[in-house]
């Protein structure tokens, strides 16, 4: 090989030809590109089926169709819904359970079983929620 070695040669090959002004550091100090977000949302968009112009918003929508607008439980955040589907940490599924009446904290009850989940269960026994479908044929 009769090339000339230069300060080139010794770049990462992700790097060799990048420009600066392209890049930035992440607050835990890694080298990163300063477009990561949009390509990222542009993969995610060409993943979902989304062909031309879009919002970022129907990308969202897009994905939560995709999984099944399934939420995590978290204790501290009332899905503030009427009527919501559970998954329980084992993977059953409770549909249409009904929010109690009276003040927070949060409670759903299950009517065929009879049994409420109030903000302690969710995180814990309930993993997932969503909103329920508005008639049971949204479901199928």
């Amino acid at each position: 090989m009769d090339r000339q070695v230069t300060e080139r040669d010794f770049r990462k090959p992700e790097f060799r030809d990048a420009k600066p002004e392209d890049y930035e550091f992440r607050d835990d100090g890694v080298l990163v590109r300063k477009d990561r977000w949009e390509t990222g949302i542009h993969q995610i968009k060409s993943a979902v089926g989304i062909r031309g112009g879009f919002e970022v918003s129907e990308v969202v929508e897009a994905v939560e169709r995709l999984v099944g607008w399934w939420q995590d439980a978290e204790p501290d955040e009332d899905p503030e819904h009427q009527t919501i589907d559970l998954r329980l940490s084992c993977g059953t599924i409770l549909a249409r359970c009904e929010r109690g009446p009276g003040p927070l904290p949060f409670t759903y009850h299950w009517q065929f079983g009879a049994i409420d989940f109030t903000r302690a269960d969710f995180g814990a026994d309930v993993v997932e929620w969503r909103k329920s479908p508005e008639t049971p044929e949204a479901t199928a």
